[in-house]
């Protein structure tokens, strides 16, 4: 019995690495959906905040991130655009981090025709503007002043998605997603100054650092991180990226557990035999 027990402890740990590559990246091929029982209060007041605007409200996206955290917030925006394409909002589409176009255009490759939504009557996708001070401070009076054409070119007045919308006053809510502190010029310059409710998405270690902006009511709502992005995907009952993220990293936990626990066994067991 000793014999059989001891071949454990001989496994090649090929085998080993080879198990966990496998319990990593399944659920990054077809998510699982592990039961998410805890959702965090500020992704829960995220998706309130956006689930109460009545049908047909403009909400405008600030989409500011690069492939570096794409991992993180690709998921977030993704499901809060479907989100907000479920509850039939407008959405107009901004970003001032050059890496983000390409980001977004993939998104918007494929979420719209889920829900049957067009580009120019249900949402708009404006140009990269490199200067978020000078195009936040100017939206505030007369939004075509910077976004008179829409990414295609199209005149931006003209785009049934952007009826009565000419500044923030005529917005039910800004939406910023970021790797970067420009959630801190939304924050100061649109949200305080003009009383836009705020929703924000950011990378778990830059998450902390936002709380005085929870406490005092400027942000509505935030979205943390991977496991933010799964919280979100669990509220709409939408699993993705998020949601495969973290099954991954959940099983892979579960196996070192496993592995860790069986090992205790059998030594018990072989000293005690």
């Amino acid at each position: 019995m000793k014999e059989i027990l001891q071949k454990f402890f001989k496994i090649d740990r090929r085998w080993i690495f080879l198990l966990l590559a496998i319990v990593l990246f399944a659920p990054i091929i077809k998510p699982i959906g592990l039961p998410n029982k805890t959702i965090a209060r500020d992704t829960q007041n995220a998706f309130n905040s956006l689930d109460k605007l009545p049908a047909g409200s403009f909400v405008l996206f600030s989409l500011d991130y690069d492939p570096s955290t794409r991992p993180e917030l690709q998921p977030q925006a993704t499901a809060v655009i479907r989100h907000a394409f479920k509850r039939g909002l407008r959405i107009g589409v901004v970003t001032y981090i050059a890496g983000s176009t390409g980001l977004i255009q993939q998104i918007f490759e494929k979420v719209p025709g889920e829900f049957g939504k067009t580009n120019g009557t249900d949402y708009a996708i404006f140009p990269y503007m490199a200067n978020p001070t000078a195009v936040m401070t100017q939206m505030a009076s007369d939004f075509y002043g910077i976004y008179d054409k829409d990414q295609d070119g199209k005149d931006a007045r003209s785009l049934p998605v952007m009826k009565g919308i000419k500044s923030y006053k005529d917005m039910a809510m800004v939406v910023n997603i970021t790797g970067t502190s420009i959630l801190d010029n939304w924050v100061a310059l649109v949200g305080d100054k003009y009383n836009v409710p705020l929703v924000a998405g950011v990378t778990a270690i830059s998450q902390p650092g936002y709380g005085p902006y929870l406490q005092t009511g400027q942000l509505k709502g935030l979205i943390g991180g991977m496991k933010g992005a799964a919280e979100y995907e669990s509220l709409i009952q939408e699993p993705g990226k998020g949601t495969s993220g973290i099954d991954s990293l959940n099983l892979g936990h579960l196996l070192v557990l496993a592995l860790i626990l069986t090992s205790n066994i059998i030594l018990l067991v072989i000293k005690y035999l």
